[in-house]
């Protein structure tokens, strides 16, 4: 794909930065804190531990059960 110059935004691109009379500028910290990853999913790797927690406790059971039953 060639590269082809274009003078679309010649007209715009030496206009000075366009500053708000109505909103004061946002600070960095809550500028940055937009952009911080988060977590959609509060709580979901709370959900999964326990599952795999009961999981373990009812193969656990099962297998004692089994041991009583069968004598291995």
């Amino acid at each position: 794909m060639a590269l082809h110059e274009t003078h679309r935004y010649d007209d715009i691109i030496d206009l000075p930065h366009h500053v708000s009379r109505r909103h004061p500028p946002m600070s960095r910290h809550k500028r940055a804190a937009q952009f911080m990853p988060f977590a959609a999913l509060t709580g979901y790797e709370q959900v999964i531990e326990e599952t795999a927690r009961r999981v373990e406790e009812t193969v656990a059971a099962r297998d004692s059960q089994f041991d009583r039953d069968f004598g291995a």
